[in-house]
């Protein structure tokens, strides 16, 4: 599965548009993110009611949303599995970084609701992950004032840096690992 639909923002936004969902990009893939970091089934597309549930009441999406859905599910999923971890679907280069803050700030939010839909006892969560998880918190309520660009820029690295590593922390400790196909044994 291609990561391709993680670095597409505006193509996203687009179809999303198109339809009418009320979720940005970034929204969409935190809750995502937030499910398979809970450990959320990946058997029958049990993922998608939950995520349903969470993001439009239980009604299904257009087909075409549904169709990007699962691609992003499963890049999501790859990026996990990967030692490489995780990109997050925020928007690309050419955007304010008041803009790119109030995407995280949104991705945030987003990922610790699909996360507290399917993990809903934290006290499983080593002191690490807990800690990690109130970090996560703590960059949904950002004040998004821009002072230096530059050092700006570099804030907001490690702000995203420091967020993916908690997703890969969340994962670590609660998410489901696909299990391999199994062959029919010959005799």
């Amino acid at each position: 599965m291609s990561s391709e639909v993680l670095s597409q923002f505006v193509s996203a936004r687009d179809l999303l548009d198109a339809y009418e969902v009320l979720a940005t990009p970034a929204e969409i893939h935190g809750v995502l993110a937030g499910l398979l970091c809970g450990g959320c089934s990946l058997q029958h597309d049990e993922w998608l009611s939950e995520f349903l549930e969470l993001v439009n009441d239980g009604h299904p999406m257009p087909a075409a949303v549904t169709e990007w859905l699962h691609e992003l599910f499963n890049a999501t999923l790859a990026g996990l599995l990967e030692q490489s971890g995780i990109e997050l679907l925020l928007p690309e280069d050419g955007v304010t970084l008041e803009e790119q803050l109030i995407a995280v700030c949104d991705w945030s939010q987003a990922f610790l609701a699909g996360f507290a839909v399917v993990q809903q006892d934290l006290s499983k969560a080593s002191e690490e992950l807990q800690e990690m998880l109130g970090d996560i918190s703590n960059i949904t309520q950002l004040e998004v004032e821009i002072e230096e660009e530059s050092e700006s820029e570099a804030s907001f690295y490690v702000l995203y840096e420091h967020l993916k590593l908690g997703v890969m922390m969340a994962f670590e400790e609660f998410g489901q690992h696909p299990q391999p196909e199994r062959k029919p044994t010959l005799h």
